[in-house]
């Protein structure tokens, strides 16, 4: 990932409508479908800067793993006080000596230009009985110019992402999600092409920043309605998807 949107995301995870939404989304998820034991052991995998970690921790010990030094150096100064957060710096698909009953991937996978081997990894990674939570972004349309400065491989089509897992996984949940948002979406595509095609010299953006207050609580309380909504359903179409998978016992 460029340098400035490290940045970007340090200032905005806290407290952007995207970041929460995805949150909750995952909350709600281990909540229904891991043994919330308060004892599990977790891996954060492509942890970033830790956005996701306040919330793993509650359910267990969390090893953070991430290729970036900054993001390194961010997660093991902040959880420094406690013995509950290991970080690692790791590169997929390097392989650790320790099996997890959790193992997350918040938007990571599409990240990865070998999702196989990556996929494999969680298998190898997960004990058996336990369970890989992943979100990604979907629609090959839907790709912009944000997709390449956050150094996206792919977006998903939905067979695509259940024919990763559906050999030797369990597959609990499968849905897409931001699915009222998505038409605000196709707009944001509409103009970074424009965008590209009016003024191709300028600078490449991936406008992660939070939004006017207002519209952040808006959209929050959007995705916040399908955390609650995905418990119960699957959501036919959306710009992103959520699957989770268990390794048989």
């Amino acid at each position: 990932m460029e340098a400035q949107e490290y940045a970007l995301i340090e200032e905005s995870q806290t407290d952007h409508w995207w970041w929460l939404g995805r949150q909750r989304i995952i909350e709600r998820l281990i909540e229904t479908y891991c043994p919330t034991s308060h004892s599990m052991t977790i891996a954060d995998v492509g942890s970033g800067l830790g956005a996701n970690i306040a919330l793993l921790v509650r359910y267990g010990r969390v090893m953070a793993l991430e290729p970036s030094e900054r993001a390194v150096a961010k997660i093991a100064n902040e959880w420094k006080a406690t013995d509950k957060v290991r970080v690692v710096r790791w590169i997929s698909p390097q392989p650790l000596p320790q099996r997890f009953d959790l193992i997350l991937l918040a938007d990571v996978l599409e990240h990865i230009p070998d999702d196989a081997a990556a996929v494999n990894w969680i298998w190898e990674h997960l004990k058996p009985g336990g369970h890989a939570i992943l979100t990604v972004p979907a629609h090959r349309h839907l790709w912009t110019e944000m997709d390449e400065v956050v150094h996206h491989v792919r977006r998903y089509r939905a067979r695509e992402l259940r024919a990763l897992f559906a050999q030797r996984f369990a597959i609990c949940k499968f849905s897409f999600y931001n699915l009222v948002l998505y038409p605000v979406k196709l707009l944001f595509v509409a103009f970074s092409r424009v965008r590209r095609v009016v003024s191709p010299r300028l600078p490449r953006r991936s406008f992660n920043e939070t939004p006017p207050a207002p519209v952040n609580q808006l959209f929050k309380s959007i995705l916040f309605s399908e955390a609650m909504l995905i418990r119960r359903v699957s959501l036919p179409f959306g710009v992103s998807m959520v699957v989770v998978v268990k390794r048989p016992v």
